[in-house]
């Protein structure tokens, strides 16, 4: 039997091509969700769209500190595990990207010696201060294999001395960017819902991250670095964002901002349509930054971590923080040139949107299945 643990939206992306791979050669499977994204817009509407079955079981850990996330989730985890009564020798678990359910799973499927596969491996950032870091050392070092995106997140594997359980496969997240890109128009009935002209390419923004939502201040600063990009700003608003808008007073501001059209959280399908239709990327996301050079749309990231070095050494990602005045007018310079890049001229670093079939050959090579 194959588990695959997931909790947040990104994960549920990961997790449905290599899903149907392995179903497609038979496989026995079955899904955790953590229920770490705890919003249906954020989770359910996920399964459905993606063709892949609903958990055999939703743990529930909602939301938290990180340190109240993990603790749940590790149990959680683990009970889910025994009721499967899983096999130590036969049974394999995948885990997902990074995130506080990543490094719960990691734990509590190592200490019950079944052996663990993380999928999107070797990603660093160089500082341990941001919270996703830690989760992704941890969940690298405890797996029996694990699969890169691409050949910076490999060299920082071997730097470690995990190289040799390390596989260079490609962004699993580009196949399923390229079946929706090819085959939905889901932006549509979103363009035509809040009346956005799609020919007028806007700049698509998403806002999550706790260091751009945990103070008045900073959120007042992304706020007004908004309302001075001379495009429309069309952002689907993470449930977490909208509640600390709030809770600070500055839903009203955000909603009063002529450039600034704030959307409920869309599912993927949507996602993928307004990515075809902006000129421009605007988040604090590290897999949207990524999935802009999918899309051809430059990306201004609101983070200072250099997740992806290789698209931001041919400046397709540029840092922007909010806080800085020469930061924002290099920004503001960056957004006013950004054009859509011609898809032949797009970046080719996270492979060529096969690697759930590359995952499946290597587990299969490997006895793994």
């Amino acid at each position: 039997m194959i588990i695959h643990i997931v909790g947040n939206r990104p994960q549920f992306i990961k997790l449905a091509p290599l899903y149907r791979e392995l179903k497609e050669r038979g496989y026995d499977q079955v899904i955790i969700h953590t229920g770490q994204h705890y919003d249906r817009n954020m989770s359910d509407i996920f399964f459905d769209e993606l063709n892949i079955p609903k958990p055999y079981i939703n743990i529930g850990v909602g939301s938290g500190t990180h340190a109240h996330i993990t603790a749940n989730a590790i149990l959680g985890v683990e009970n889910a595990c025994l009721k499967l009564g899983v096999n130590h020798e036969k049974d394999i678990v995948v885990l997902y990207g990074d995130t506080d359910s990543t490094l719960a799973a990691a734990i509590a499927i190592r200490k019950l010696g079944i052996r663990l596969v993380h999928v999107e491996g070797g990603a660093r950032t160089a500082t341990l201060n941001n919270p996703e870091e830690a989760n992704r050392i941890v969940a690298d070092h405890l797996s029996d294999i694990i699969f890169a995106p691409d050949n910076a997140s490999l060299q920082c594997a071997q730097k470690e001395g995990i190289g040799h359980k390390t596989y260079k496969v490609g962004d699993i997240m580009y196949d399923t960017y390229m079946w929706f890109a090819a085959n939905s128009n889901g932006a549509n009935d979103v363009l035509k819902i809040y009346d956005i002209n799609c020919e007028d390419m806007f700049v698509l923004m998403t806002w999550h991250r706790q260091e751009n939502t945990d103070s008045k201040e900073r959120m007042r600063q992304v706020l007004n670095f908004i309302k001075r990009i001379e495009d429309t700003v069309v952002c689907p608003l993470h449930p977490r964002t909208v509640k600390c808008l709030k809770q600070f007073g500055l839903w009203d501001m955000a909603n009063e901002m002529d450039n600034f059209i704030i959307l409920p959280p869309v599912g993927y399908s949507e996602m993928v349509g307004l990515l075809k239709y902006s000129k421009l990327v605007l988040t604090d996301s590290g897999g949207l930054s990524k999935e802009s050079s999918y899309a051809g749309s430059k990306c201004l990231f609101m983070n200072n971590e250099n997740i992806w070095p290789d698209l931001v050494d041919i400046n397709w990602i540029k840092y922007v923080d909010p806080e800085s005045e020469d930061s924002i007018d290099n920004a503001l310079c960056f957004a006013k040139n950004a054009r859509k890049v011609d898809i032949k001229d797009r970046p080719s670093f996270y492979g060529d949107g096969r690697t759930a079939k590359k995952i499946a050959d290597i587990l299969t090579n490997q006895g793994f299945i």
